[in-house]
């Protein structure tokens, strides 16, 4: 009896430390040299509950002494820490990135440091990037949010993240209620020579039931312009919005610059 009273003495004394180190670790008022303490008996730990708890570090921002210079380091530290562990790390960042570990009031953290991490975690195996894109974009579909802040993230992870499947899972963002989205997205798709994809679902921005902004319009037309893709169907609302010093319309509808322009 002896033996098990004091293996479970020793279980939940191992839990309190863990409990009392996350606690510490996410704590953004305390003083530093006790949140590295914490953040150091976490890695050591090495539980999926404390990399869990490591990662979550990337949700705030700490004050007090040492200011943003103290944050980057902790921040810096706790992704080289992450990459550390390697593969085991693999399946808590995927649920980081998923989540939303932030306030109440507003419980979308920033993923896009785990985001760079899960790519160096798995060494850019594009599968695996794509499937946990996937996740992500059904996950946050497009629509009217207060603060879009995560497909902000993912939009500016793809477009330095290359992968021509990318233009399918993307184009739905076309339809988003924000303009920053939209916009971020018509870039991402411009960066593909996906015509059969793309075409259409970029063309229809031009509608003036849409009543897009002027900087997608010109994004648009430059766009076409240096794909050489047509604007068949859609002449009639793409034209007016053209500057006739700059650019001309060809027969078969593609658009031009004009010499000199």
């Amino acid at each position: 009896m002896g033996f098990f009273s004091s293996l479970f003495d020793k279980e939940a004394r191992a839990r309190r430390s863990l409990e009392k180190n996350l606690r510490v670790a996410l704590n953004k008022r305390v003083q530093p040299e006790e949140r590295w303490a914490a953040l150091y008996a976490l890695r050591d730990n090495g539980s999926p509950e404390a990399i869990y708890g490591l990662l979550k570090r990337f949700t705030f921002i700490a004050e007090g002494k040492g200011g943003l210079v103290t944050d980057e380091e902790e921040k810096n530290w706790v992704f080289q820490t992450i990459l550390n562990f390697g593969d085991k790390a693999l399946p808590e960042t995927e649920r980081f990135i998923l989540a939303k570990e932030g306030p109440a009031v507003n419980p979308v953290h920033s993923i896009s440091q785990a985001l760079q991490l899960y790519r160096r975690l798995v060494r850019d195996d594009a599968d695996k990037v794509f499937a946990l894109l996937e996740k992500l974009v059904q996950a946050n579909e497009p629509g009217y949010e207060r603060d879009p802040i995560r497909k902000e993230e993912i939009l500016a992870f793809c477009k330095e993240w290359k992968d021509p499947r990318l233009t399918s899972l993307l184009k739905g963002y076309l339809e988003d209620a924000n303009e920053t989205i939209r916009f971020m997205t018509v870039e991402c798709l411009m960066q593909y020579d996906d015509e059969a994809v793309c075409r259409e679902p970029l063309l229809e921005l031009f509608k003036p039931e849409r009543n897009e902004s002027l900087r997608i319009h010109n994004r648009l037309i430059q766009g076409f312009c240096d794909k050489g893709w047509s604007i068949k169907g859609y002449r009639s609302y793409v034209e007016p919005l053209l500057n006739p010093e700059e650019f001309q319309i060809l027969r078969g509808d593609t658009i031009v610059r004009k010499k000199g322009a």
